[in-house]
């Protein structure tokens, strides 16, 4: 694929090509989440993200940050292809809870393997799975960083995925078996990227791990959901956002764009 380097991207993870396999595909999915942040600063920043694959890899592997679903999912699905893998995209809709989701705003890829078919996804901003998933079946699914489960939901045609929390299970997502183009996804980024109504445009969100601790940032809110539980933090000045960008998350980040982050949030320079 042009603008891919698969070794350059392996170099980038810490990972050695994998075989194509069910255990490949998880460990792949699984060293990108680790090492690729989800972030939307383009957007947040008024910046539309290009989707080209010289685009994404520069942005991504070159440079040393990291993107949203379109960017992160399209970047594993180069990678997937290079390895011999033959994923097929699906857009999703979000619905953090609810009974129903918006638009189809979540790139995702499924994943047909001799073990069966899976959902891998690496780039969702909120609570999915380390690992890979399988679609053919609705048994519970026990992954690295808690239970999942698909099922189908009658009512919109999709499949679902869910998060078992404390309060009980917590839709991530649905999907369905629509064939997605290129304009399709080109649309979707806009929409993502510039429309009030999705959260990108207005709201700093960043996801990713700092050993076995998942950091979740939502504005100045910062999560952190590890071995030893979960702990909640505000992010009090320019320094703190420094050093969670740039040290926790590991972003390669120009002080710059980090001053126009903070500004964006409303602090002081």
């Amino acid at each position: 694929m042009t603008g891919f380097d698969l070794t350059a991207y392996l170099d980038r993870l810490g990972l050695n090509p994998v075989p194509v396999t069910a255990r490949g595909l998880r460990d792949l999915q699984s060293a990108q989440l680790r090492a690729l942040p989800f972030e939307d600063i383009d957007p947040f920043l008024g910046r539309l993200p290009g989707l080209d694959m010289t685009a994404i890899f520069d942005k991504i592997v070159i440079r040393g940050r990291g993107g949203y679903c379109f960017e992160l999912n399209a970047l594993l699905g180069a990678a997937l292809k290079a390895l011999g893998f033959a994923p097929r995209l699906c857009l999703a809709r979000v619905r953090k809870g609810a009974a129903e989701g918006g638009p189809r705003s979540h790139l995702a890829l499924q994943v047909q393997l001799p073990e069966g078919i899976f959902l891998a996804d690496a780039g969702y901003g909120g609570p999915g799975a380390l690992i890979p998933l399988r679609l053919d079946t609705d048994t519970e699914q026990v992954a690295p960083n808690g239970t999942y489960r698909l099922w189908h939901d009658e009512r919109t045609g999709e499949r679902v995925v869910d998060k078992h929390t404390k309060a009980g299970w917590f839709p991530l997502y649905g999907f369905d078996d629509a064939h997605v183009g290129a304009a399709d996804i080109e649309a979707a980024n806009y929409l993502c990227a510039t429309w009030a109504g999705m959260p990108f445009r207005d709201n700093l969100m960043l996801a990713g791990f700092d050993g076995d601790t998942r950091i979740g940032v939502f504005n100045r809110a910062v999560t952190r959901e590890g071995p030893e539980g979960t702990s909640k933090s505000e992010i009090a000045d320019f320094d703190g956002l420094a050093q969670l960008i740039t040290g926790d998350l590991g972003l390669r980040m120009d002080d710059a764009t980090l001053r126009q982050v903070w500004s964006r949030l409303g602090g002081e320079t």
